[in-house]
């Protein structure tokens, strides 16, 4: 995967809470950042950015609380789907 994930996301959260900075391992849900509609939001933002299919067993919680977990998501998703 050429582009960088961690960073992407980032900007994302940046455009989504201007007022707020946001660090990689801050956990969104923990901080009151995020709730279950801006995590729709997420995914969405991730499925398409990264033209990834997030498949039902990885919509948890734990998966979408950092954005270095949103990053290993993408980043093995990616993988099993070059390996198609």
């Amino acid at each position: 995967m050429t582009t960088a994930v961690g960073p992407e996301i980032g900007k994302f959260l940046a455009g989504s809470f201007p007022n707020l900075e946001i660090a990689d391992d801050d956990d969104l849900f923990e901080g009151g950042i995020a709730n279950s509609l801006f995590t729709i939001q997420l995914i969405m933002f991730i499925e398409k950015r990264f033209a990834v299919q997030i498949p039902n067993e990885d919509l948890e919680l734990d998966n979408f609380r950092t954005v270095t977990a949103m990053t290993k998501l993408v980043e093995r998703l990616a993988e099993t789907r070059s390996d198609v």
